[in-house]
């Protein structure tokens, strides 16, 4: 990875950006610690972290995208020893515990078994346990993949009435939809390096005079297609592409998508989303960094 500066204060909402590969996971194991690198000084919390790591892993809630527990402890059983591990008495950590569960949906599960919980279940009792302790800088890798609808919306809201307020949040996640709602700064990485920084209003306003065109296709093409003038990224099963918001060029588009023999089953025209922007700026997708740019 290369040297890289990413700040955050009390109360900001950092959100991470990037194909697979771009660097989000290794720099959030850098920030929590896990990972190590003598010749690049990490500073967190106003101190260089070898300098008392102990007591800097003591301010850190961490998440990775890989929820690990006990299985036959319950979910409390398991949330309870993050708490001692984190020298929370239990007369302190249990009413916290107890809220931290009913916002997340667990509470009629948390006398049961973690063996026996979905894998949603398990990423929502590592959110619980990542914030239990008031840590100061909390640290999510795909906090919100496999969560259900009201669990999204649960973590949403967590997040943007955070109860610690002095706490800096730095997340990754691919979700644009999500990015928008929570974040006060978005950093898109592209091979291990920060190359755009801003609050998602100042990066969707570089789009703000575009529409996003999500034509859905089926069938095999003759032929590549030509978009020449038109920015747009080609999948296996739909088109996306940006164009100004009359989509005037939408029915020569259209047309071309026919003539290499695909089908077309459905349009969808909409805003364009910070996906959108992190194609324009980088000239990759974050789905697919390798993804093929017609119209480039």
């Amino acid at each position: 990875m290369q040297d890289i500066s990413l700040e955050g204060g009390p109360g900001e909402r950092i959100v991470l950006m990037g194909p697979n590969g771009s660097g989000k996971s290794t720099l959030l194991r850098s920030l929590a610690t896990e990972l190590l690198y003598p010749k690049g000084p990490l500073v967190i919390f106003g101190q260089p972290i070898f300098r008392n790591l102990q007591e800097v892993r003591r301010k850190i809630g961490f998440a990775g995208d890989h929820p690990i527990h006990l299985p036959s402890l319950t979910g409390m059983e398991n949330a309870q020893l993050f708490t001692d591990l984190y020298g929370l008495e239990r007369k302190d950590a249990g009413p916290v515990l107890e809220n931290l569960f009913a916002i997340f949906g667990l509470s009629k599960v948390k006398d049961v078994p973690v063996g026996s919980y979905s894998h949603g279940m398990k990423k929502k009792l590592q959110l619980v346990e990542s914030l239990a302790h008031n840590p100061k800088l909390i640290i999510l890798d795909e906090p919100t993949l496999g969560l259900d609808p009201s669990a999204l919306e649960a973590f949403v809201d967590s997040m943007n009435h955070n109860q610690n307020q002095d706490s800096c949040i730095v997340l990754a996640t691919n979700h644009p939809e999500l990015a928008t709602k929570v974040a006060t700064s978005v950093v898109f990485m592209v091979d291990g390096a920060i190359v755009v920084q801003g609050s998602p209003a100042e990066l969707l306003q570089r789009l703000d005079n575009e529409a996003k065109v999500e034509i859905w296709t089926s069938g095999t093409a003759g032929e590549d297609i030509v978009l020449e003038g038109i920015r747009a990224r080609v999948f296996s099963d739909r088109i996306i592409a940006n164009m100004p918001t009359d989509v005037a060029g939408l029915p020569i588009l259209m047309e071309k998508i026919l003539d290499v023999g695909l089908e077309i089953s459905k349009v969808e025209i909409t805003r364009p989303d910070l996906a959108d922007v992190f194609g324009l700026l980088t000239g990759t997708s974050l789905e697919n960094d390798h993804l093929p740019r017609a119209g480039s």
